[in-house]
């Protein structure tokens, strides 16, 4: 029962993630402001209005600490940036502490209810066909308005920077995955590199619930690739 509630949760729904509130609340331009990721963890436990996509997540990260560091099941996950994926769909909770199983999110909303449990949002058609017909009809009457308001200049800023801190953060991805792929390879290339880097840039993609994260270009992800493998070949000569 339990494994079935955790695949529901992330199938249904965006996994749970702090993008959003940072880019809102922890972002700044001060040059006093701490950007450090110490900085910005600080920053959202912090947040008296924090949002129930945050809170999980920042639940589950405490509840648990054993199952992503160390030689915990979602260790090597954690390191290379799919914590979520791995403690809510590639996990079984029993593979899970206890610690770990009681901070798993608790899902209960269904519907339009569920999918804007962190706020109205844009549905997927796959989210759409799953609706009622009372939560079609207000879906689509809030869709019908949305489209006559179009987005404020506010809203605009917002989503320029979420999307920008998401696609920062694949870019790191993709540099690790080659970093990864090259120190892997007995003969280590360019084309390793460009594999891998392809690798890693559609499975960010597929993991993209938001919409937000826009692909790669060819040469993009190329030179990409290339930049990653000069600093991955250059550390394995430092090591020699």
């Amino acid at each position: 029962m339990r494994r079935v509630m955790v695949l529901m949760f992330a199938a249904a729904a965006a996994l749970p993630s702090c993008e959003d509130d940072t880019a809102a609340h922890c972002l700044c331009e001060d040059e006093a402001c701490d950007m450090s990721p110490e900085g910005i963890d600080a920053c959202l436990n912090g947040l008296a209005d924090r949002s129930q996509s945050c809170t999980d997540f920042l639940a589950l990260l405490a509840g648990c600490k054993a199952d992503i560091s160390g030689d915990g099941v979602c260790a090597a996950a954690h390191g290379n940036g799919e914590t979520m994926p791995c403690l809510l769909q590639r996990t079984q909770p029993e593979a899970l502490s206890e610690e770990c199983r009681a901070a798993l999110p608790k899902n209960t909303k269904k519907g339009l209810a569920l999918y804007w449990a962190d706020g109205k949002r844009q549905l997927h058609i796959n989210e759409i066909s799953e609706l009622n017909k009372d939560d079609k009809e207000t879906y689509n009457s809030w869709m019908s308005k949305k489209k006559k308001k179009g987005k404020s200049d506010k809203d605009k800023e917002r989503e320029y920077a979420v999307k920008a801190a998401k696609r920062e953060r694949v870019i790191e991805l993709i540099k690790a995955a080659v970093s990864e792929a090259v120190s892997a390879a007995e003969e280590p290339s360019v084309k390793v590199a460009i594999e891998a880097a392809s690798a890693e840039a559609k499975k960010a993609l597929a993991e993209d619930m938001t919409g937000t994260l826009k692909p790669f270009g060819k040469e993009e992800l190329e030179n990409l690739a290339r930049d990653a493998y000069k600093v991955a070949i250059k550390g394995k000569k430092e090591e020699l």
